[in-house]
C-alpha cells in the first residue's frame, strides 16, 4: 500500500531554510518584505543557482562584482544629473 505525503506550503519553506544558514537568511528577508511564502518557493525551486551565491557572486570581487560596479559607476552620474538638475 503507497501511503502520499503532503507536506505544506509551510513545511516546504522550512525545509529549504534548513539547507544552510544563507537560504535562512535568504528567505527570512522574502518574509519581511511581505512576500508570499508559494512566491519564495516558486524563486527557490526556479532559480538555476543558490540565491545565496548569487547574491554573494554580485557583491564579491568576481567578474560579476567587477560589472556590478561598473554599472552603478556607470549610472550614478545619469541618475544623479536627472534628479539634481531636471
Amino acid at each position: 500500500m503507497t501511503v502520499i505525503q503532503h507536506r505544506s506550503i509551510a513545511e516546504d519553506l522550512i525545509a529549504e531554510a534548513a539547507k544552510s544558514p544563507e537560504h535562512e537568511a535568504w528567505i527570512s528577508r522574502q518574509l519581511m518584505a511581505q512576500r508570499r511564502p508559494s512566491e519564495i518557493l516558486a524563486d527557490l525551486h526556479g532559480a538555476a543557482t543558490d540565491p545565496a551565491k548569487v547574491i554573494a557572486a554580485v557583491g564579491g570581487d568576481g567578474p560579476a562584482g567587477l560589472v556590478t560596479a561598473c554599472l552603478i559607476a556607470f549610472a550614478t552620474p545619469f541618475l544623479a544629473l536627472g534628479w539634481l538638475l531636471p
